[in-house]
């Protein structure tokens, strides 16, 4: 991907609507020092980092003269319009060792999934590494090319990482990357059919009740008056 270009930004909060109508998109740089850097990208540009762009792609950049290689840390979506609403970039110290985040790649097709045997399961879709610059990898290829039943799995100790590179969380080194599952069978449950009562059947015995409970009523009243 070519340079991008920095501009600075000097509209802020909800006054970077503005921007957008201008064609651009408001970000932000920072660095390991703490100091941050308003800026502004234009919106193509935005467009490529959302589709060429993982958080392992180191990019080059020019601000204000100067050259620097940073990463994409954030970037915010609005839900609704599924448009980019916020970049944040971090500048990278060559020189000094920082947590990266790569993704894994799986490469191949699994037996278990060629066969019809089961589905492949992503469990995790990236892992935090920590080094330098100059070890950085773009991505961890996971080869699911032996994965041939179901139950059978990849943990992170079963993939070569880059010696150079250390986990940021050891405990995670018998996490499983991805896994064969079972195929589900769906099961059809039917509902019995309830039989409906005929409405005139119904009717017919509750005036049938009602008529005979009113006769009951009378003739009590009339051997009251006989006595």
């Amino acid at each position: 991907m070519e340079k991008i270009t920095f501009e600075k930004r000097e509209v802020l909060g909800k006054k970077n609507k503005r921007l957008f109508d201008e064609g651009y998109i408001p970000a932000v740089v920072y660095n390991s020092k703490g100091d941050s850097t308003n800026i502004k990208i234009t919106r193509s540009f935005a467009s490529k980092i959302m589709s060429e762009v993982t958080s392992a792609t180191v990019l080059d950049a020019e601000y204000d003269g100067k050259n620097m290689k940073v990463i994409v840390k954030e970037i915010d979506i609005n839900p609704f319009t599924e448009r980019i609403r916020h970049i944040a970039f971090f500048e990278i110290d060559e020189k000094q060792e920082m947590t990266f985040t790569i993704p894994f790649k799986i490469v191949g097709v699994a037996p278990a999934v060629k066969n019809n045997l089961g589905i492949l399961v992503d469990v995790l879709s990236s892992i935090d590494v920590r080094g330098k610059l100059s070890d950085l990898v773009p991505f961890i290829e996971i080869d699911v090319t032996k994965l041939e039943h179901p139950g059978q799995s990849i943990s992170l100790d079963d993939l070569d990482l880059p010696k150079s590179l250390e986990l940021v969380n050891e405990d995670l080194a018998e996490t499983t990357v991805v896994t064969i599952t079972e195929l589900q069978e769906e099961v059809i449950i039917e509902e019995p059919e309830v039989e409906e009562e005929e409405e005139g059947e119904a009717v017919e015995g509750e005036e049938g009740e009602e008529v005979e409970g009113e006769e009951g009523e009378a003739k009590e009243e009339a051997e009251a008056k006989e006595e």
